[in-house]
């Protein structure tokens, strides 16, 4: 019988957003141990499965993967990294007291009873951020923060990149141990790794939720090596999205492929059939230099949807 693990209260819970990517779980994971280290009793948790990237990560840094949280939230103190949007969190979060963020996107809908403590800024990582809130660190947490931006960053190739996430990745490189050009290319090979992922799968393991001029949508990314890594599941997938559309009962699916080897995304459609959505393009359609969802993909989408 599996041992169930439940949130305790007088604990500060720290996770990241839903269908949990590299920075979510590693700045995480070194937050939390901050918050330990200054008497802050703090567990971290994770609120999906692991990418394969991730866990390569986990690997290296020779860390464990945080528990899976279930157990509802209601009353009890909490952490939030790499998302500030109610919907990319737990049902219950709405019910918890936030005492704490780090972020580095738009700051989305949360609300909160009472001021709390939060670090909030434009760079590629949240793991950036994280790195500055700390005097010294152990091997294993300069591999996990320097995993998690030369992900979040594409190896510092992103034009989310900025001269704080290269100053951060200089300084933890040697810390880590790693040479930055070997680590990123073992790190881009993990990350483009679809295999055994099923359409389903490949859509929820970085899909993220927003309300977009007054359309309520779910925007996935997919990153590949070549976009032809991808075609042979692209009929899979456009099925998938059209069911998603029902049963989450969304006005649109849209998905992101990046190709990182071009540098451009592709971008599929599926508006929800009795939704009019003109805005949306009705064939897949092919945006060179677009790699980001949160600089690029998405006010790409936010001025579509906008327009009339």
């Amino acid at each position: 019988m599996h041992k169930v693990i439940q949130p305790e209260v007088f604990m500060i819970h720290v996770f990241g957003h839903r269908n949990p990517d590299s920075d979510s779980i590693c700045s995480a994971l070194v937050l939390a141990d901050w918050l330990n280290g200054q008497g802050r009793p703090a567990t971290p948790w994770r609120l999906g499965e692991l990418r394969t990237e991730t866990r390569f990560i986990l690997e290296c840094a020779g860390r464990e993967s945080p528990a899976l949280l279930t157990q509802p939230l209601d009353g009890l103190d909490v952490w939030l990294v790499d998302f500030s949007d109610f919907e990319q969190g737990p049902e219950s979060l709405a019910r918890a007291n936030i005492v704490g963020l780090v972020d580095h996107h738009r700051l989305g809908s949360l609300r909160t009873e009472a001021p709390f403590d939060a670090w909030i800024r434009a760079v590629g990582c949240s793991a950036t951020i994280v790195l500055s809130l700390l005097d010294e660190l152990t091997r294993p947490q300069a591999r996990l923060l320097l995993g998690a931006i030369m992900s979040d960053t594409l190896c510092l190739t992103s034009p989310t990149t900025t001269p704080l996430d290269e100053a951060a990745c200089q300084r933890l490189a040697p810390l880590a141990e790693l040479s930055l050009a070997e680590f990123g290319q073992q790190l881009l090979a993990a990350k483009t790794d679809l295999s055994g992922l099923s359409a389903a799968q490949l859509l929820r393991q970085d899909e993220k939720g927003y309300q977009v001029a007054g359309v309520n949508l779910v925007m996935s990314q997919i990153e590949v090596s070549s976009l032809a890594q991808i075609t042979p599941m692209m009929a899979e997938l456009e099925r998938e999205m059209a069911q998603r559309v029902h049963t989450d009962d969304l006005d649109a699916y849209v998905l992101m492929v990046t190709d990182l080897g071009e540098g451009a995304s592709r971008i599929c459609a599926c508006p929800h059939p009795k939704r009019s959505l003109p805005q949306l393009p009705k064939q897949a359609i092919t945006l060179p230099g677009m790699v980001s969802r949160k600089k690029q993909g998405l006010p790409w989408l936010t001025a579509q949807l906008s327009q009339g």
